[in-house]
């Protein structure tokens, strides 16, 4: 067996291999989109989404940037990507380079040949494409032209279906917490909840149900559940109407059940990639039936609000939602549901949660006051 040797000198093959090595770091480099804004700093990494108001865009080394969108002067992607023009009504796949400040080359992904050539067709495939040229006939599609466009022009990057009219997205989580005390005084809590939510263009609806049981020495001092949903039909980018109904026990406030269906409108008061509001009211029809007392049917008015606001620091998220209704003529029935608190994210979908939890019912058993409020702790999962 002949053994083979290299016959380069020491420096040589050392100069090789930085220059590989080199070659590999362009190489890597080169694959990643980028961003040059207009102070003459250029990102590298992965453009995720763009909105009227925000790029935000992920790096190696500061994980997911926002950036205001007027501060981008020149984008380039190494791959197609999605964009819905101004005024446009459906996306296209496109690839990006710049085209000067505040605008970019775009060029449409070309389509894929219907069936693949053989080893034989090669010369063929070559003389097609050749005529294709002189004729404008062809099988096969030709590499489209690049065309000049306003990065103003461009309303979304990589759209969300809720932007787009292009399919729905949806989103949930499940949280957990509870603390069991043993020494002096047994108390034990546990408390769970979950939420999902679906989004489209001109839609959306959204599921919650929670559950609380409390006990001590003597044995169960609370226990309750309530499972609530919401369909929003938007009018408008800020009005919708809606449509509610919700399902809940508590035999420590003498509901067997409470049954709530109610319609109304609501405005989207803000929405933005950081904040988002919205507001609701109209009449509902509430249906009690109680484990002592006397069953009741009433017509009432109900309303709610929801808000979230990201933060800067860890992504953490405030929040504050609440539900209510009180009742009109007669005996008054008031009732509020209400959650505030902080989320913050973990890693791969876990979350840290602080919350305040404030229940209020006017109408009591003898074993319960009219309100409750719940200091929570808890860990969950968000998809």
């Amino acid at each position: 067996m002949t053994e083979s040797k290299s016959h380069l000198p020491p420096g040589a093959r050392r100069g090789a291999v930085l220059a590989a090595i080199a070659l590999g770091s362009l190489c890597a480099g080169a694959q990643a989109d980028s961003i040059t804004l207009h102070n003459g700093d250029r990102l590298t990494g992965r453009i995720l989404h763009m909105s009227p108001s925000t790029l935000t865009f992920e790096t190696t080394w500061a994980g997911e940037l926002k950036i205001p969108r007027y501060e981008v002067s020149a984008i380039e992607t190494d791959k197609p990507v999605t964009i819905m023009r101004e005024r446009a009504e459906r996306t296209e796949s496109v690839m990006m380079t710049p085209a000067g400040p505040g605008k970019v080359l775009v060029t449409s992904e070309p389509a894929r040949q219907s069936s693949p050539a053989g080893p034989g067709d090669a010369a063929p495939a070559v003389a097609q494409t050749a005529a294709a040229g002189a004729t404008g006939a062809t099988g096969a599609t030709a590499v489209p032209a690049a065309r000049p466009l306003p990065i103003a022009r461009l309303r979304y990057l990589n759209p969300k279906p809720e932007e787009s009219g292009e399919g729905v997205s949806y989103d949930g989580r499940a949280a957990l917490s509870g603390s069991f005390a043993r020494g002096g005084t047994t108390r034990d809590r546990l408390y769970a909840e979950g939420d999902f939510g679906a989004r489209a263009l001109d839609w959306r609806y959204s599921l919650t149900g929670k559950f609380l049981q409390e006990s001590d020495e003597a044995g169960t001092t609370a226990q309750n559940w309530l499972v609530s949903g919401n369909f929003d039909r938007f009018l408008d980018d800020d009005s919708f109407l809606y449509a509610r109904g919700s399902a809940e026990r508590d035999r420590f406030r003498d509901i067997s059940r409470r049954a709530t269906l109610g319609v109304g409108y609501g405005r989207q008061l803000i929405q933005t990639e950081r904040t988002a509001l919205s507001v609701r009211a109209g009449p509902e029809l509430i249906s009690v039936r109680r484990l002592a007392g006397e069953d009741d049917t009433s017509p009432a008015l109900g309303w709610g609000l929801n808000l979230s606001h990201r933060l800067d620091t860890l992504s953490a998220e405030l929040f504050h939602d609440q539900r209510g209704f009180r009742t009109l003529g007669g005996d008054t029935q008031l009732s509020l549901r209400s959650r505030t608190g902080l989320r913050v994210p973990l890693a791969s979908g876990l979350t840290a949660s602080l919350q305040l939890n404030l229940d209020w019912d006017e109408h009591t058993g003898a074993a319960r006051g009219g309100s409750d409020s719940t200091w929570l702790i808890g860990l969950g999962y968000a998809w």
